[in-house]
């Protein structure tokens, strides 16, 4: 079957691959080089215990915080807010008690079979240097910040999260580069670190071309389902296709909306700052630092400062004020750190307002499936979504019940 798939991150690329594996005609069409859009800046983490949705019981009171503060990790812009509401609206609803379990119940087998969807593509793309298992770490300065993750740690555990609390020896022994004011810890042993997120969606790229796949570097202008294929306007030609995954990112809402679903999804703008590490102490893996609301991963090319959500849309200026403001917590949580900075960047995380991502078949049309919505977990839920997808499309039994995400939820 000849099959295009739309948007080269990590969850279009996967796709790719998975599609090939099951013998299709495979064509990669995205307007940029495979993994430089949002798949480029994230922490790193393949999150397998990421069961916690964004918004929880109680999420209201912090808007007045996003709306006046301007250093809050979440911000939100005015001129945006109109354009915002009706997604805000239900992402408010989805933070009551019944609706978190129930979502948290939806994450659980995505972000629990992630680890093992990822080491299948990566042992056929020859990435294994890429991918190391050590876990995914947060701490805490106070008792009291530790405390306030009660309600995540109950959520977790009943989920069969793996979750060690560390204490000061603990974590000095995991990160001993660490300031040695950290009281309490959390610690994932299940999830992953990927040294440099855009490096590993390149192999698999490479790969997917050695296999005979074609990348088509141009934007898709619509998408038209006519009899018996799926056409694409594309800037360099129009192009049938049997199928069309659409894995497009925060782009896909558009494209989505010419099929005839009206999906709710926003952008969560997110930050990072490329440090270079100066005579800082060895980092193993990411780091994650709440009360302060960034992580330092060990990429590859530097220390990565990662932080923030901003709700503003894709076509407003980027705002580095505030991820600059943590230049100084970031050093003092990892004595030497360099403050120079190598790298500015801004990404677009595509988030529905219930955290869980729109993986399936269009309500409109049979042959457009949809892999788009993967907020913070893009890069942990990738491979999993492109395993999903090709199920879908061979007709196979997918491996859990793929109802919570369809696109025609909200």
């Amino acid at each position: 079957m000849r099959i295009a798939v739309v948007g080269a991150g990590i969850v279009g690329v996967s796709c790719a691959l998975y599609l090939q594996r099951d013998g299709h005609d495979v064509t990669l069409i995205d307007p940029r080089a495979p993994g430089t859009a949002t798949s480029f800046g994230n922490a790193g983490g393949i999150v397998t215990g990421a069961v916690v949705p964004n918004s929880t019981p109680g999420v209201w009171h912090d808007i007045p915080r996003m709306l006046f503060d301007r250093s809050s990790a979440v911000r939100m812009r005015w001129r945006y807010l109109p354009q915002l509401a009706p997604w805000l609206v239900r992402f408010l609803l989805a933070g009551r008690q019944k609706r978190v379990e129930a979502i948290a119940d939806a994450l659980q087998p995505l972000v629990s079979r992630a680890y093992d969807a990822h080491r299948e593509l990566i042992a056929q793309s020859g990435a294994d240097d890429l991918v190391r298992p050590v876990g995914w770490l947060k701490v805490y300065e106070t008792e009291a910040g530790f405390a306030a993750t009660h309600y995540s740690r109950q959520l977790m555990s009943a989920r069969g999260v793996r979750l060690d609390v560390l204490g000061p020896d603990e974590i000095r022994q995991l990160e001993p580069g660490l300031a040695k004011h950290y009281v309490k810890g959390l610690y994932e042993p299940d999830s992953a670190f990927v040294a440099l997120p855009h490096r590993l969606v390149q192999l698999h790229a490479a790969q997917f071309q050695r296999m005979g796949g074609r990348i088509a570097q141009e934007r898709v202008r619509r998408v038209q389902p006519i009899e018996g294929s799926v056409r694409l306007d594309c800037e360099l030609g129009i192009r049938d296709f049997a199928a069309v995954v659409l894995a497009a990112g925060a782009w896909s809402k558009e494209l989505a909306r010419q099929i005839g679903d009206r999906v709710q999804l926003d952008t969560e703008r997110g930050y990072h700052l490329n440090i270079e590490p100066g005579n800082a102490g060895e980092l193993r893996r990411p780091v994650v630092f709440p009360e302060r609301g960034f992580v330092l991963a060990p990429m590859l090319d530097g220390i990565r400062l990662t932080s923030g959500v901003e709700m503003a849309g894709l076509n407003a200026r980027p705002d580095f004020t505030r991820i600059r403001r943590l230049l100084p917590a970031a050093r003092a949580a990892l004595p030497g750190l360099s403050d120079r900075v190598t790298r500015e960047w801004l990404g677009y995380r595509p988030s529905t307002p219930d955290s869980l991502p729109i993986i399936g078949r269009s309500s409109q049309c049979d042959t457009v499936l949809y892999a788009f919505g993967h907020q913070h977990l893009g890069l942990t839920l990738g491979p999993i979504t492109g395993r999903l997808i090709a199920a879908l499309l061979a007709g196979r039994q997918p491996e859990f019940d793929l109802t919570p995400y369809r696109a025609d939820r909200f």
